[in-house]
């Protein structure tokens, strides 16, 4: 039996480990063989002194998930993001930014 040539049929499964995670935040670092990305969220402890107001709250960044690409992988997930906020702002208007906040020097790895 011979096979035709063309495009493959492709068939998408959820992995039995496959998990939906809500995030407020990303970062991406690279070096000459990957590009990692990790995924963050940050949530406001509030303690009795900020109650008080007599202490700023404290914000509290887990990182949830880093994934690891190679260069060509992240490439076309870059056009596909870009595509996909083009599409998005078209139906629904422009993503408002969030402020930038102060830069301060990274404490830890993951800062």
């Amino acid at each position: 039996m011979a096979f035709k040539m063309g495009r493959a049929k492709m068939k998408v499964e959820k992995s039995p480990d496959f998990k939906r995670i809500y995030v407020t935040g990303a970062y991406g670092v690279h070096n000459p063989y990957d590009f990692r990305l990790g995924f963050y969220r940050d949530d406001m402890e509030f303690d009795e002194e900020v109650m008080m107001g007599r202490a700023p709250p404290t914000v509290r960044r887990e990182i949830v998930i880093e994934i690891v690409l190679p260069p060509s992988a992240a490439k076309i997930l870059a056009e596909q993001l870009s595509r996909a906020v083009k599409d998005y702002e078209a139906k629904y208007g422009k993503i408002p930014l969030p402020p930038t906040p102060e830069r301060r020097t990274p404490e830890g790895m993951f800062a």
